[in-house]
């Protein structure tokens, strides 16, 4: 049993050592340790304070930067629709101009057929009267041609008998 008290002396003594040499540290260091201790919670505060002040600054700059990305967005977006609006305009007037010009050439397809069969009327009916006049000219032309060598004919007959006559006075003549 002797050793258990000795173990217990030897706890104690070594337990005063320790509280002895905690109080010299406190003494000597004691002040020196507050200080620091005292700097340290200060700097630990004041870093604290700065990442704050540094987490609400990058959320502000986060959020400007969100609000700034957001308008420029917004403003390519209304930018994409008016563009998207005229090219939609464009495209409608070409429609509409293509379907104006389609039926301008139906129009004109239809007027030139219209009046190329109006055309081919008008040259049949001229051709007609034409050839009419032409066949009615001939006819009449013919006529005088056939009344003139009728005449002519009949002339001829009338010399030959004037030629005989004459010859019968010019011996007649000169019997007397």
């Amino acid at each position: 049993m002797s050793e258990k008290p000795n173990k217990t002396d030897s706890n104690m003594q070594s337990s005063d050592a320790i509280n002895e040499l905690e109080q010299l540290r406190f003494i000597v260091f004691g002040e020196a340790k507050k200080s620091i201790e005292n700097r340290i919670d200060t700097i630990h505060s004041e870093l604290s304070n700065s990442i704050s002040a540094f987490k609400e600054q990058q959320i502000i700059q986060f959020s400007d930067m969100q609000l700034q990305f957001e308008n420029a967005l917004n403003a390519l977006d209304k930018k994409l629709q008016s563009i998207d609006s005229h090219h939609e305009d464009n495209h409608n007037n070409l429609i509409k101009a293509n379907e104006t010009l389609n039926s301008a050439l139906e129009m004109a397809e239809s007027s030139g057929k219209d009046d190329a069969d109006a055309l081919h009327d008008r040259i049949d009916k001229e051709m007609a009267a034409l050839s009419a006049n032409f066949d009615f000219k001939y006819a009449e032309a013919m006529e005088k041609l056939s009344k003139v060598t009728h005449e002519l004919t009949d002339t001829k007959t009338d010399r030959k008998t004037l030629a005989r006559l004459l010859a019968t006075m010019a011996s007649n003549l000169e019997t007397d």
